[in-house]
């Protein structure tokens, strides 16, 4: 799963617009739950469910805030 984060971090840093970074962010991030899941299920500890949901909710919500965001930005625009 590691190796799966290289391209989203190429796009991360050299994008060429915000959406396009955004996107590559929520990408890494859903990589990094999916590796907090698989180490839970290896080590048989409860507690890393706890940290994935937890996780889980704060990318939908901050995902929510910068497509707002976005969103607000462009029709200022035109």
């Amino acid at each position: 799963m590691t190796v799966s984060m290289i391209f989203p971090l190429l796009r991360l840093f050299r994008g060429p617009s915000l959406p396009d970074r955004v996107v590559a962010l929520d990408q890494i991030a859903i990589i990094i739950v999916c590796i907090i899941i698989c180490d839970t299920i290896y080590s048989g500890m409860s507690s890393g469910l706890d940290v994935a949901l937890v996780v889980s909710l704060l990318l939908v919500i901050g995902s929510m805030i910068i497509a707002r965001f976005l969103h607000k930005r462009r029709s200022d625009n035109d």
